[in-house]
């Protein structure tokens, strides 16, 4: 690709900076929360992210729905479901991963003995993560 311009360079040095933020991301919340164990709690802490997702979600289909750009409404749940009604949605999708295998990594990393309900909670949530509910025609 050729640039052209003056500002076409700077487009592209922006994008290169910040093209880095996902990987950096990931560090920080690994560091972050390195001494995160499994309980109710921290599982429960995964709600206000879920409302906050599904009400953007609707707000970015109502937004491209006023525009003549939305699909219908339920086109658009399903989108929730499997993270396409809004194109950033991996973030989130991403993210709830990252955030539900925390306690596992932990676990692994520090290699902690007391590993009791550990193995239903695996299961679980890459069941969860691996689960497609789109149909298949």
């Amino acid at each position: 690709m050729t640039i052209h311009s003056t500002l076409g360079i700077f487009w592209i040095g922006i994008r290169t900076i910040l093209i880095t933020c996902v990987p950096l991301f990931l560090v920080a919340t690994g560091f972050l929360m390195n001494r995160k164990e499994l309980s109710a709690q921290y599982v429960l802490g995964i709600v206000p992210v879920i409302i906050s997702y599904i009400g953007i979600s609707l707000l970015v289909w109502g937004v491209l729905s006023l525009v003549g750009k939305g699909s219908d409404f339920s086109t658009a749940i399903n989108g929730i479901f499997d993270y396409s009604t809004d194109s950033y949605s991996w973030y989130v999708e991403m993210y709830l991963g990252l955030y539900l295998f925390i306690p596992l990594l932990n676990i692994i990393w520090n290699y902690k003995k007391e590993i009791k309900n550990y193995l239903l909670y695996i299961v679980f949530i890459a069941s969860l993560l691996t689960f497609d509910i789109r149909s298949r025609n």
